[in-house]
């Protein structure tokens, strides 16, 4: 089984991209120092080539640099999330501890006090059994509310922090979305290493070629 000093040895050291390109500088060079050089003309119109293979490899790089960054919100918007989804759940059991469910209402409330805490209590059981970090849909915990004066502002409450939830999970699906890497991306990724180094290898013989034609022409 391979391992990763063996299937990435270029990303293993950087001293792999100090040496690529050394060696690609000086491959490029025994031509000339053989006698063999290019016209001043051909050698401006490397000048369109080698940035070009240096930005082919800079979009390697972005392509990691975003994956990695999003990688990094991925789990402060879940958290975000999570903390949504307990703060309902902690409401509903704070009323159940409240006075509206642990009092005593007059006999004409009671059906309606009887309602109120039965909808925490379901809002309570219906949270309870969900694994928060999974991230459900709001449509699976919104327990309908009992249309009665009690519970009118607190279920506008518990609503609007559905809402507020299902935003947040849409950021984080979003999110989680950019890490991914597109196939031309990834392409671009494992060969920005060499085109980068070739690149550079390139502009240092086009240095020297040009320093050789100034020197034949004087």
């Amino acid at each position: 089984m391979k391992h990763f000093f063996e299937s990435e040895l270029m990303l293993s050291s950087s001293l792999n991209f100090v040496l690529l390109s050394v060696g690609l500088t000086l491959l490029l060079h025994i031509p000339i120092w053989c006698g063999f050089n290019l016209s001043r003309r051909k050698w401006k119109l490397m000048d369109y080539l080698w940035p070009f293979l240096a930005g082919i490899g800079m979009l390697g790089a972005v392509s990691e640099i975003r994956a990695k960054v999003a990688g990094d919100w991925v789990e402060t918007e879940q958290t975000r999330a999570v903390v949504i989804l307990e703060s309902i759940q902690q409401f509903s059991l704070d009323r159940l501890r409240g006075d509206v469910c642990s009092g005593q209402p007059s006999a004409n409330d009671q059906a309606e006090y009887h309602q109120a805490c039965m909808w925490y209590l379901t809002t309570a059981k219906t949270f309870k059994d969900v694994d928060f970090s999974l991230l459900p849909s709001a449509s699976t915990l919104m327990v309908p509310a009992p249309d009665i004066a009690l519970l009118e502002s607190d279920s506008v409450w518990v609503s609007g922090m559905l809402n507020q939830y299902e935003k947040q999970k849409n950021q984080y699906i979003k999110t989680r979305e950019a890490q991914l890497k597109q196939p031309i991306e990834s392409l671009f990724w494992y060969v920005s290493p060499y085109l980068v180094c070739f690149a550079i290898a390139l502009r240092l013989t086009k240095v020297t070629a040009e320093l050789k034609l100034d020197k034949a022409s004087t």
